[in-house]
């Protein structure tokens, strides 16, 4: 039997904004095509490891869109042996919270091939799925992950232990460090390590979250696996976008998916060097002049990332608005070039900016939150689950909570400081 493997589709994202059905697209487009791929394929079994959707910004037809995609995979099976194909999916962080988890839209009575696994194992119930041979146990998406997984870790060895299938696997939405390299900011509760999985009789962890392809990794008898996302997450992101198929234990397979849109970054820097903007400006346009040209000669449609670095002894922000109008003027005469998106990382050499040097936005809410002493973590703890409200429930347009959504972290806030205070 041949399994597929995907993760991290992000059906409904639409970022960057000023392209965002673009986007949307995308995602869709890169669905479908892994769809056809496990058609081509002839799988007999799917596991997506978490972030099906992009809850924040997913609309019903994206739900509809997804369950017409995997009814169309079903539909497409003809060999007998394949009619009881089964589809397993674990909720990731985008897939929202686990009442109100985005999965549940693409659940249906007599949709009995798919299980949404993994929030079960959370709460310390015994939850295997057993098909054709190949047990499968997962892992939902959790911010704590460090901490919950060694109080679920009887559970799993309990579970594992006594089953008796030929190949095991475990499928997570979280990062592992030794497999993974950690994004900057990511705090250690929010993360697994390889060690952690030492003494689980599994064959396969399968993870999610980490939205670059790696290559199966062996270690002390147990195989790592990451298929990274289907599409560009960021525009930064250039891939190799794709899926895997698995065939018996040793035999992984990556394929690529082709985007319906390039994306390309491109760096301009002046090294040491200090330029007068208008070099910047002019090295610009003639990277974008370039590309379009490419894209034009390809007959592709492009989206550009341009990132400008170094240093000049003008005002970094006066080349912005002239340069935005010239890409426009690009654009019109090269339809085929999509987008641009200018980065612009230039400092003025009389006034260097001067980074902060910490890791990311953890390490620094830590950081300015340490004159509150014993209550450091519990302020910590707020700071984490505001970030996790502001992704399911934000607002599309402005990006902050509604007042109901934000009173109660704003009492908490008010307690911890009281609290504080009284302390002394």
């Amino acid at each position: 039997m041949k399994i597929g493997i995907f993760a991290d589709t992000h059906v409904g994202r639409c970022i960057p904004r000023a392209i965002g059905e673009l986007r949307r697209t995308a995602f869709r487009h890169a669905f479908t095509e892994a769809i056809n791929i496990f058609i081509e394929e002839g799988i007999g079994c799917l596991i997506h490891a978490g972030d099906v959707f992009e809850k924040r910004s997913m609309t019903p037809k994206d739900s509809v869109f997804v369950k017409e995609e995997l009814q169309r995979l079903v539909d497409s099976i003809h060999n007998e042996h394949e009619k009881d194909m089964m589809m397993f999916a674990v909720r990731g962080n985008h897939d929202g919270a686990p009442e109100s988890n985005a999965l549940d839209y693409i659940k249906h009575p007599l949709a009995r091939y798919l299980k949404v696994i993994g929030d079960g194992i959370l709460q310390g119930k015994k939850e295997v799925q057993v098909h054709r041979g190949i047990c499968i146990v997962g892992v939902a998406h959790h911010p704590y992950i460090f901490r919950k997984f060694q109080d679920i870790k009887p559970v799993l060895k309990e579970i594992l232990a006594t089953n008796e299938s030929e190949m095991k696997l475990l499928v997570i939405h979280n990062f592992i460090q030794g497999y993974h390299q950690i994004p900057p900011g990511v705090p250690q509760h929010s993360f697994l390590t390889v060690e952690d999985f030492d003494d689980l009789d599994v064959d396969m962890v399968i993870a999610g979250h980490y939205h670059t392809k790696k290559d199966p990794a062996d270690e002390n008898g147990l195989t790592l696996l990451t298929p990274g996302a289907t599409e560009a997450i960021d525009l930064s992101d250039e891939g190799p976008f794709g899926v895997y198929i698995l065939e018996e234990k040793k035999s992984i397979r990556f394929i690529p998916i082709k985007p319906v849109h390039e994306i390309r970054n491109i760096r301009i820097t002046s090294q040491e060097a200090v330029k007068p903007v208008r070099w910047f400006i002019d090295k610009a346009s003639e990277e974008v002049n370039s590309y379009a040209s490419s894209l034009q000669a390809r007959g592709i449609g492009g989206v550009l990332r341009l990132i400008l670095l170094g240093l000049t002894d003008g005002d970094p922000h006066r080349l912005e608005q002239p340069l935005m109008s010239e890409f426009d003027r690009i654009k019109e005469k090269s339809p085929n070039l999509l987008h641009v998106e200018l980065v612009n990382r230039i400092e003025n050499v009389h006034q260097p900016v001067i980074l902060p040097t910490l890791g990311g936005g953890a390490e620094f809410a830590a950081e300015i939150l340490k004159p509150l002493g014993n209550s450091t973590q519990e302020a910590m703890r707020i700071v984490e689950e505001v970030g996790i409200t502001l992704d399911e429930k934000a607002s599309q347009k402005t990006g902050l909570l509604t007042g109901s959504d934000r009173r109660p972290f704003v009492t908490r806030w008010v307690d911890l400081l009281e609290e504080t205070e009284d302390q002394g």
